[in-house]
């Protein structure tokens, strides 16, 4: 994921108490990780063995590890459940910022700034760098569909159909900020809106254009736009209609939004919030998470939802 410019605002306490929505108070403790296991009502920090100063920019589960790349300090891995993080890896640039990372089959891929792809087969123990095909080394993110994977950049679309080892670029001339897939077709978040495929990634057309999105997202039923506007909108036929979906969210733009078990979970500028009607609406529910920061990357896991905050608030 990416950050284009910095907001210095610091986190000012290393502990504090806020009262939670059903009247409990519940210890905040400042981290880099947080964890919740109770569909987001309240959360842990879980960042035993992560750098202080390190900032996550995108999480991966591969083979039964979790993995978090970071912003100048490398690949970490947790090996068990989520209790605490080791740094793995050679290979890579001291200085790499890694933006996204995805496993495919027995593969590790990452997409980096001005790096591009690095793909490690032993479980992120070793990196090598991949950019056979790969025209832009601005790798902004990562998806994998089947038995491609695709990599959005500042110059458009390469898909990889060999686990990483040779890149095509089926699409230029725009910067891609995210995917997601919903009932057989594929969607790019792009900085002209959204791009609609239905031949696995081969070719793409507009079916948005309102807007610039940061990220692009589903709920199992409707597509997800995160505009930068700040606006949060839906579809649920390839954008020939539109639902506002951001009530209750602040006038900022939403950096993830994912759906767990129960509900939806997006996470903002000041927080997490959470919605129990398909985005119709939306609450705080941030208890056990510093206050006043941003949460930048979600994943939702088997232990739990995981997210994270960089040290600094910083604009994506």
């Amino acid at each position: 994921m990416k950050y284009l410019n910095s907001v210095l605002v610091f986190l000012s306490v290393l502990m504090i108490f806020i009262p939670a929505s059903h009247g409990q108070n519940t210890p905040v403790v400042a981290g880099r990780i947080y964890r919740s296991v109770d569909q987001g009502e309240s959360w842990q920090h879980i960042d035993k063995g992560f750098p202080a100063a390190a900032v996550v920019n995108d999480f991966a589960f591969h083979k039964g590890m979790y993995f978090a790349g970071t912003e100048g300090h490398g690949v970490y891995v947790s090996k068990d459940h989520l209790r605490s993080w080791n740094k793995t890896g050679t290979g890579l640039p001291a200085d790499i910022k890694i933006d996204a990372i995805e496993g495919i089959g027995d593969v590790l891929v990452l997409g980096s700034n001005q790096h591009g792809i690095y793909v490690s087969t032993d479980n992120g123990a070793g990196w090598h760098a991949s950019n056979d095909g790969l025209t832009n080394r601005t790798v902004r993110c990562l998806y994998v569909y089947g038995t491609s994977i695709l990599a959005g950049t500042n110059d458009g679309i390469f898909i990889s159909r060999n686990k990483g080892k040779t890149w095509k670029h089926v699409l230029a001339d725009m910067q891609v900020n995210g995917f997601t897939a919903l009932n057989g077709k594929l969607y790019a978040g792009v900085n002209k809106g959204i791009l609609l495929s239905v031949d696995n990634g081969d070719s793409w057309r507009s079916i948005f254009n309102a807007h610039t999105l940061h990220n692009i997202s589903n709920d199992g039923e409707y597509i997800f736009a995160l505009c930068y506007g700040p606006i949060v909108l839906k579809t649920k036929d390839d954008g020939a209609h539109w639902i506002q979906s951001d009530k209750g969210l602040p006038e900022l733009y939403t950096f993830q939004l994912q759906r767990t078990e129960e509900r939806l979970i997006a996470c903002q500028w000041d927080g997490i919030y959470k919605s129990d009607n398909n985005g119709g609406s939306w609450e705080k529910s941030s208890n056990g998470l510093p206050p006043g920061l941003a949460f930048t990357e979600l994943l939702i896991t088997n232990d739990g939802i995981i997210a994270a905050c960089p040290p600094l608030k910083r604009l994506k």
